[in-house]
């Protein structure tokens, strides 16, 4: 049996309802829509952050993993080790 692929519309719903910076996320777990609105508008900057704290371009990600002030160290201490 062949898999039957969704129409546009219901895929973006689909997507929507799966992300939490979204308010459909919330009307489908059964949360009024003014609460869900609010829901995913404080989700967004978390969301953000955590993005923020995954990419190692960005000062965050130095903060998160502890390397603040330690610019051109090596995170591995085997390598600062002399034999």
């Amino acid at each position: 049996m062949a898999k039957r692929s969704l129409s546009k519309p219901a895929f973006d719903n689909r997507a929507n309802q799966l992300n939490p910076a979204h308010p459909a996320y919330y009307r489908s777990r059964g949360v009024p829509a003014d609460k869900a609105k609010s829901l995913a508008a404080h989700t967004k900057p978390a969301l953000d952050n955590r993005a923020n704290q995954l990419n190692p371009g960005s000062d965050s990600y130095q903060m998160s993993g502890g390397l603040s002030g330690r610019s051109g160290s090596s995170s591995n201490p085997s390598s600062d080790r002399s034999e």
